[in-house]
Parts: C-alpha cells; sequence; structure tokens
C-alpha cells in the first residue's frame, strides 16, 4: 500500500509540471525522476548485497511474470544497460507466461469429471483381490460404498493398469489362491544340486531331493541319489506314500516343477495314494517359492562353505542342517520360531551346539547340573 502511494503522488507531482512547464523541462525533469529512481535502486542493491550476500534477488513466480510483463515493450537496449536480469531472460518469463496462458491445466474442463486416485485404487484393489468380478459387478460393490462409477469408466481403469476380467471357461490357475485354501494338506519338492570332489572321477554332481509343508515349513529329505532315473523316482515315491512311515500319507498335494524326473510312474504312485501333484507354470519358479526358499538357504547359509569329498559326508551335512533348520532356526515366516522347537527346558540357559564345527549358529535351552 505504501508503494502505490509513493508511486500516485510522483505521478501527480510529474502531472502538476506538465500544466505549468514547457516541454525542454518536462523532458529534464523525467531525466531526473529516472536518475534519482535508478540511485535509489542501486543503493536497495548494496543494502541487500550486504544483507544476503547475493547481487540479485531470488524471485517468486509471480514476480517472473510482473516483470515479464513490463519488460516486454522496452526492447534490449533497456536491458542492457540498466537492468539486473537480461532481456533474453525477461523474455523466456514472458514466453512461460504465455505457455501457462494456454497449458490444458488453465484450460476449462469439459466433458465428465475425472474420478478420484482414491476411487482408482479401490477399483484396482477389488480387481486384483477378484480377478473372475466383472465391470459391472465392480460398480454395484462400489455402489455400497456410495461411490457411482460407470462400468465403462471401471473398464478405462482396469485396462489402463492391465487388469482384464477373467472368462468363466478361462480361469488360470492362482497358486496363491491354492495355496491359501490348502496350506494345511500341501507340501512343496524341489532338486537341490552339489558337486562332490572324488579322487578318480572328479567332480561328481549329486542330486537331493527335499520336501517342504508349506505351513509349517518342516522339511526332510526324500533322496540323495547320483544319477536318478525312472526306476529311482518310482521308489521314492512308494517310501514317500508308505502307510507305516511315508511322510506324504497325510497330505492331499505336492508342487513340484516340471523336471522330466517327476513324471510317469512317480505321478502315478503318489496320485494311486490319494496325493496330487500340481506342476508349476514354466518359467514360473515363484510360484514354487517356499521349496527354492528353502534350498537357497541350505545353500547361502551351509552348503556353500564346504568342499565335500563323498556322499556319506554329504548325507551327514544334509542331516545336521535339517536337525537345525526344523528345530533350531528362527523363522521370520513363523514369528521368529522354529518350525519344529526342541521342547523347552524350564530354568534352562541357552548355549551355542557346535553342529558342523560352528558353521551353522544353532542355540538350544540346557539345563546346568546343580
Amino acid at each position: 500500500m505504501k508503494t502505490s502511494n509513493k508511486l500516485l503522488s510522483k505521478l501527480l507531482f510529474f502531472l502538476k509540471n506538465i500544466t505549468s512547464g514547457n516541454l525542454r523541462d518536462l523532458i529534464e525533469l523525467m531525466q531526473n525522476i529516472i536518475e534519482y529512481q535508478m540511485e535509489e535502486i542501486l543503493i536497495y542493491r548494496e543494502k541487500m548485497f550486504e544483507l544476503t550476500g547475493k547481487e540479485i534477488p531470488d524471485l517468486s513466480d509471480d514476480q517472473k511474470r510482473r516483470l515479464a510483463v513490463k519488460g516486454k515493450p522496452l526492447g534490449s537496449v533497456y536491458f542492457d544497460r540498466a537492468s539486473s536480469w537480461s532481456y533474453d531472460l525477461i523474455m523466456k518469463w514472458y514466453h512461460t507466461l504465455i505457455g501457462q496462458k494456454y497449458s490444458s491445466a488453465n484450460r476449462k474442463k469439459v466433458g465428465r469429471p475425472r474420478i478420484s486416485q482414491e476411487t482408482v485404487e479401490k477399483i484396482l484393489h477389488i480387481a486384483r483381490e477378484s480377478p473372475t468380478l466383472g465391470y459391472k459387478q465392480i460398480s454395484h460393490l462400489l455402489q455400497e460404498e456410495e461411490i457411482k462409477v460407470s462400468p465403462s469408466t471401471i473398464k478405462r481403469v482396469m485396462s489402463d493398469y492391465g487388469l482384464y476380467p477373467q472368462k468363466p471357461d478361462k480361469r488360470v490357475f492362482d497358486f496363491k489362491l491354492f495355496f491359501d485354501a490348502h496350506r494345511d494338506v500341501t507340501v512343496a519338492c524341489d532338486f537341490c544340486s552339489y558337486e562332490i570332489v572324488t579322487k578318480t572321477r572328479g567332480l561328481v554332481r549329486y542330486l537331493v531331493l527335499f520336501f517342504i509343508d508349506i505351513n509349517t515349513r518342516v522339511a526332510w529329505c526324500g533322496a540323495i541319489v547320483h544319477d536318478p532315473d525312472g526306476d529311482y523316482m518310482a521308489q521314492v515315491a512308494r517310501n514317500q506314500v508308505d502307510c507305516f512311515d511315508g511322510q506324504l500319507k497325510k497330505y492331499k498335494y505336492v508342487i513340484h516343477d516340471r523336471d522330466p524326473l517327476f513324471r510317469g510312474r512317480f505321478t502315478q504312485i503318489l496320485s494311486s495314494a490319494g496325493v496330487k501333484t500340481k506342476l508349476i507354470q514354466p518359467r514360473c519358479p515363484q510360484q514354487n517359492g517356499y521349496a527354492e526358499s528353502f534350498i537357497k538357504t541350505f545353500k547361502t547359509e551351509c552348503l556353500n562353505y564346504l568342499i565335500l569329498r563323498s556322499e556319506r559326508q554329504l548325507r551327514y551335512v544334509v542331516h545336521e542342517f535339517l536337525e537345525y533348520y526344523n528345530h533350531e532356526r528362527p523363522h521370520s515366516g513363523l514369528g521368529g520360531r522354529a518350525p519344529d522347537p526342541w521342547p523347552k527346558v524350564h530354568g534352562g540357559v541357552l548355549k551355542k551346539v557346535p553342529r558342523l564345527g560352528g558353521l551353522l549358529p544353532s542355540y538350544s535351552l540346557v539345563k546346568e547340573a546343580a
């Protein structure tokens, strides 16, 4: 307000002199006013430099626009001599001002208003959680929360994110849904390979077949063999479903990859005992993530640190790791407890158990003698 009053008083002073003086005196008066204003601005700059250390102040977008509007008609001659900013910079601000005028953000919105991001997130959540629901069904569900969205809008949103309702006759097998529904009766299995160093034959590749309960995370070894074939895998299947000590007899499903060793009589013998096999999709190891994760843990925490020279050593290492994994190792997916912990010793002291020479950090509660 003070700046506006000063400019108004100066303008009135100038108009008063126009009516009472000649043209030469008016031009001289205008020159004196300009020189005074320039000197005043120079003093302001000196004080600003003393306070901030900056010769040119930082301008806001609104201030840039104001200078661009006033500076556009002056031309480059004035800016080369008297201004703190170049004419090119003023013109850049001016063109930015024009661009903002015609930008899509400032145009008048036409047509139906866009839905909020919150509504988009709800549509995507329902579509991912229930892929069999159609556009109209999702629209009806949103109406329960008093959110009105047309099926065509839901179709557009889902298409933008690559989601499409599954037709009843073309539904794909959902492994996550399968796990959630059959967690208590499902086992995953996979092979772990290891090269044993021998004196006469060099490196010999052994396969270790592991099974893991996806609910309790309890794992066990099904076979350790150098060169398995169909007959050997058939015998493994018989051992696993044996009516007396077979560990698969209480399960209904076994998940495995598409290794040829799992085909043929291995599948037939399991099926005859009431255990169905579920093959993962090609190039989708994450569908067998429980077994893959266990084998990775076995290798990174144990096997990669050892150089074994016989099948006997390999069997001993597998036995020790399974004891450690099932009974002593904390599992993050189980809230920090072991899959099948040892019976708790009341009043015991936590002591380290030397497994594999201290390679496995195993601890257990031990009751000290009185």
